[in-house]
């Protein structure tokens, strides 16, 4: 039987886990609901994996009760889930739909009932798709369309929720979605892709006002991935490349949304494009107080200088391959990079409670002909990354929360349905749930770690998986 070290540094840390409506819900036409633009973006021949579309998924949507059984059975504290904004509203001027609002607050209700914090996304990426037709967040309607959906969800749900994160990954939604083009909407040009982030972080300002508006009880925050870089050598074109990737990955979110301001070298580096799009823009007033500051944490590169082209993203950058440990995508496995990052954070405003809102890595788990998923490395990858939120934290890192990423396996964008992260594995003919290795594990550990204040009882499984 393997030993849990609880961590006397992470003694007041909650812990769970993460989903996204559009990659577990599925029931993409159901209750009036209208396309998003991940529906468009799935359907061009090539944008994903085999096609994979967020069709079906985990089918979380007509059966909510697996999820909360799931989560019920690790024992989390904390689940963080998406509300699809165009199940909310489908169509322009539409009144909010009373069904889908239906879903979403019996959700929230079963998760208190199990004793289980509920913390609402209100947007992963899902924007509908009749907003995108007016320019999406290339303009200012889906930042006034923003704000409106945010006080429909928080009147409806708010005096039940009582943390929110606005925006999850601007840079992902601005850059993948606009420059590389490997994520809704698919579109490859630059200034687009500028203009995106800061109407992003307007709409999370906007958002966050007017979810205060409504609740001023409310706690709320926004989720950055941001990239543990390092430069390949001394040399200083390795060490101005690896500059420029923090400033487009990390720099730019971090300076606008704590900071109120641009980067010093943001002009410099996107030149015309950034006096374009950010004209008429009040950059001051896109920092708003925070309550908290959500940090996904999967990626640590080692950058050097190249010519312009070989990054979609980057000019005059690129990131080396993963020589080290790596995901099945090719991804680093480095939890150094967590503490590193959490302290960069801590260090900017070390008054702000940070919560880690995605950490995970992407494998391909299988059934194995015992009928069990003995996912020993993603086991190893949560022991280690954890022993890194302790490092943080002992350094001053005010960590509240660590949400894994995610409860099950789920469509991962334009990956599809070809990497799997749960913690539980998702039969997706059936929408059946099975735990991992890794969901015994991070049972046994979360009991381990609130063990003076008494073990949850009645999960799944009481004692932690035999790692042979």
């Amino acid at each position: 039987m393997e030993e849990f070290i609880a961590y006397p540094e992470l003694a007041d840390v909650k812990w769970g886990t993460a989903s996204a409506a559009y990659q577990i819900e599925g029931a993409v036409g159901a209750d009036s609901r209208s396309p998003s633009i991940w529906d468009t973006f799935a359907a061009r021949p090539g944008a994903t994996f085999r096609g994979d579309t967020g069709k079906r998924a985990c089918r979380a949507y007509r059966r909510p009760d697996r999820s909360l059984d799931a989560l019920s059975g690790l024992g989390a504290q904390v689940y963080r889930f998406s509300v699809s904004w165009s199940r909310i509203l489908p169509s322009p001027g539409a009144a909010p739909n009373r069904v889908a609002l239906g879903y979403y607050r019996r959700l929230v209700e079963q998760l208190l009932a199990r004793g289980i914090e509920p913390i609402i996304t209100l947007y992963h990426w899902d924007l509908p798709q009749w907003l995108q037709d007016r320019g999406g967040w290339t303009g200012a309607a889906a930042v006034e369309g923003f704000a409106h959906f945010s006080a429909v969800i928080a009147e409806a749900l708010g005096d039940a929720v009582k943390r929110w994160v606005t925006v999850n990954e601007p840079y992902c939604a601005a850059f993948h979605g606009h420059l590389s083009g490997v994520h809704a909407p698919g579109h490859r040009d630059e200034g687009e892709a500028l203009r995106a982030a800061l109407m992003l972080i307007n709409g999370h300002a906007a958002s966050a006002a007017e979810i205060r508006r409504v609740r001023r009880d409310a706690k709320v925050g926004i989720v950055l991935n941001l990239s543990d870089l390092e430069a390949a050598s001394d040399n200083p074109e390795d060490a101005r490349a690896a500059r420029h990737a923090d400033l487009v990955e990390n720099r730019l979110f971090l300076d606008l949304v704590l900071r109120g301001r641009l980067p010093d070298d943001a002009a410099g580096y996107f030149g015309d494009r950034l006096t374009f799009v950010s004209d008429g823009l009040d950059i001051s007033a896109l920092r708003v107080p925070l309550d908290f500051i959500g940090l996904n944490y999967y990626e640590h590169n080692v950058v050097e200088a190249a010519p312009d082209g070989l990054d979609p993203v980057l000019r005059g950058a690129r990131k080396l391959p993963v020589t080290g440990p790596s995901s099945a995508n090719g991804v680093a496995i480095y939890p150094p990079g967590l503490s590193r990052t959490l302290l960069r954070l801590a260090e900017m405003e070390p008054e702000l409670p940070i919560w880690v809102t995605e950490n995970g890595i992407g494998l391909a788990d299988y059934i194995g002909p015992d009928g069990d998923c003995r996912d020993y490395e993603r086991v190893n990858y949560l022991r280690d990354h954890i022993a890194a939120l302790a490092r943080a934290r002992s350094m001053g890192a005010r960590l509240e929360g660590y949400l894994h990423w995610s409860l099950m396996d789920s469509f991962e964008w334009a990956s599809g349905y070809q990497l799997r992260y749960g913690l539980f594995y998702t039969d997706y003919a059936t929408g059946e749930l099975k735990p991992k290795a890794s969901a015994a594990w991070y049972a046994a550990y979360i009991r381990g770690q609130r063990r003076l204040s008494g073990p949850r009882k009645g999960s799944w499984r009481e004692k932690g998986a035999d790692h042979g």
